[in-house]
C-alpha cells in the first residue's frame, strides 16, 4: 500500500523499512511498527532516472492511509476466514465480531519529519531489531517469587516507576513477546528491498552518491561491543575469577524433528546416568 501512495503522491518508487515492536514499558502486550521510508522517490522516464522529493512537513495524507490500511487488513482476515486458514482457536473466537469492531474503530498512522539525522536516526531504528523485552539494568530486585523493575509512565509525563509482578507473570509476559519460529520481525520494500538493488543505485546517483552500494563493514565482536555499551571492559571476562576469558564454542539453533528425538533420547541417558551416580 505503501508502494502505491509513493506512486500516486511522489509519481515513483520509495523505499521503507520496518521493525515490529510487540510490546510496552511493562512488557504488556502493545503491538506497533516502526516504519523509515525514503523523503523522496526515483522516477523513471525514457530519459533516465530522476529524483523527486517530498515535502518536509507532508509525505503522505495521515488521515487516508490510516482508513485504507485498516480496511485492507480487515479484508485480508476476513479473505483468510472464508478460505478456512484462519486460526479460530475451535471456533473461540468470533472472527465477524472482531471485524466489526476493528472496522468500526479509528487506525492510527502516525507519520512524521526524523527527529535527527539519518546515522542517529537509523541507529535509533537499529536498536528495535535484537532488543528483547525488558533489560537486565532494568530489574532492581528479585525475591522469593517476585520480580521488581524500572519503567516509564508514559500516561504519567514518563516518569520513572517501580512495578513489582509474580515471577510466572513475569515470565509469561516475557515470553509472551517471543517471536514464533519463521517469523521475520524485520522487512524491507521498494528500493530497499534486495530485488530492487540496480534502481536503488540509480537512486544514489541522482542523489549525488557513489552509484556503487557500500560494502558493509564487519565488525569484530569486542568492537561492536564497545561501540554500543560505551564501556572498554571485555565482555568475555569471568565475572567469578576476573582472569579467565569465557569463548564460544559453539552455537545452537532450535530443535525440530529427528534431532528433538535425538535430544530426547540424550536427556533420558543423561537422567538414567546421574540416578546411579
Amino acid at each position: 500500500m505503501l508502494k502505491e501512495f509513493g506512486q500516486k503522491y511522489l509519481g515513483g518508487d520509495i523505499g521503507f523499512s520496518l521493525v515490529m515492536h510487540t510490546w510496552g514499558q511493562t512488557m504488556q502486550e502493545h503491538l506497533h511498527i516502526h516504519f523509515i521510508v525514503t523523503g523522496g522517490a526515483l522516477v523513471s522516464s525514457p530519459t533516465g532516472y530522476s529524483w523527486n522529493p517530498a515535502s518536509h512537513k507532508f509525505l503522505f495524507p495521515a488521515l487516508l492511509l490510516s482508513n485504507m490500511f485498516r480496511n485492507r487488513f480487515c479484508f485480508e482476515i476476513a479473505k483468510l476466514w472464508a478460505d478456512d486458514k484462519l486460526n479460530t482457536n475451535d471456533g473461540a473466537l468470533d472472527v465477524q465480531d472482531m471485524l466489526q469492531q476493528g472496522l468500526s474503530k479509528n487506525w492510527e498512522v502516525y507519520i512524521q519529519p526524523p527527529l535527527y539525522d539519518k546515522e542517529k536516526l537509523l541507529e535509533y531504528l537499529g536498536r528495535y531489531i535484537f532488543r528483547i523485552a525488558i533489560s537486565n539494568h532494568r530489574i532492581v530486585a528479585l525475591g522469593k517469587d517476585t520480580v521488581t523493575f524500572k519503567y516509564f509512565d508514559n500516561r504519567d509525563d514518563g516518569k520513572e516507576k517501580l512495578m513489582t509482578l509474580h515471577v510466572f507473570e513475569f515470565i509469561r509476559r516475557f515470553l509472551s513477546h517471543v517471536l514464533p519460529d519463521g517469523f521475520v520481525r524485520v522487512r524491507h520494500f521498494g528500493l530497499h528491498n534486495a530485488g530492487l538493488r540496480l534502481k536503488l543505485q540509480h537512486a544514489r546517483r541522482v542523489l549525488g552518491e557513489p552509484f556503487e552500494l557500500p560494502a558493509i563493514l564487519k565488525l569484530k565482536f569486542l568492537d561492536w561491543f564497545k561501540k554500543i555499551s560505551g564501556s572498554d571492559d571485555d565482555p568475555r571476562l569471568c565475572k567469578f575469577c576476573g582472569k579467565g576469558l569465557m569463548l564460544p564454542v559453539r552455537e545452537f539453533g532450535p530443535v525440530f524433528g529427528w534431532r528433538l528425538f535425538f535430544h530426547a533420547v540424550l536427556g533420558f541417558f543423561s537422567s538414567w546416568k546421574l540416578a546411579f551416580t
